[in-house]
């Protein structure tokens, strides 16, 4: 069996506050793929209000230690954003954190996917997710890295904001972060990295 090392790297969406099964969106991707008979093993590297120049700095050293030279195939997902927008943070300076990390994780020789913040139910608040999900998306096209905006794909966010709104108003729940794991999970270059 091919042994697969993940890294999950990002904010507390990534770390899947909220979720009382503790699982998140990247542990349940986790355990998918485990339900599939592949041999995965991953690693949660997300951090409560953390902005992208914040998870750029530490991504090295953390991702380093944990896959470095192990299993037969490695990648970093990354997924950040949120706090980037709720702190005030350039959008070019997100996207530059993005690119820092791309071109970190291409020197290493890991594969690297992004996906993009989530919805948001304020119509202003979720026009900047969707602002700061462009230029995302611009800088992984440049770098030639597979970007998922998840904003789009996912077709029904009721849930995810009714279960912010039950707990601290920013995260959800298990379901809400099992819908986005699911399309995660169905995404065609996720599927096509892991299986060939």
């Amino acid at each position: 069996m091919t042994d697969i090392r993940v890294c999950f790297l990002g904010d507390s969406f990534t770390l899947g506050q909220g979720d009382d099964a503790g699982l998140g969106w990247a542990g349940r991707v986790h355990v998918g793929e485990r339900g599939r008979g592949l041999d995965c093993t991953s690693y949660n590297l997300g951090i409560r209000g953390q902005t992208g120049t914040e998870i750029a700095a530490r991504a090295p050293a953390e991702i380093g230690q944990r896959i470095h030279g192990l299993g037969d195939k490695r990648c970093v997902v990354v997924s950040f954003g949120a706090n980037d927008i709720r702190l005030d943070r350039p959008v070019e300076e997100s996207a530059q954190s993005l690119a820092k990390i791309l071109r970190w994780c291409a020197g290493e020789g890991y594969r690297a996917f992004v996906m993009g913040a989530p919805h948001a139910a304020g119509p202003e608040l979720d026009a900047l997710r969707a602002n700061l999900n462009w230029h995302l998306e611009e800088t992984t096209r440049r770098l030639q890295a597979p970007f998922l905006d998840i904003r789009e794909r996912v077709h029904d966010w009721s849930i995810w904001h009714r279960e912010a709104f039950e707990g601290d108003g920013i995260h959800p729940n298990a379901q809400g972060y099992a819908a986005v794991s699911d399309v995660f999970s169905a995404w065609q270059p996720w599927r096509s990295w892991l299986e060939t």
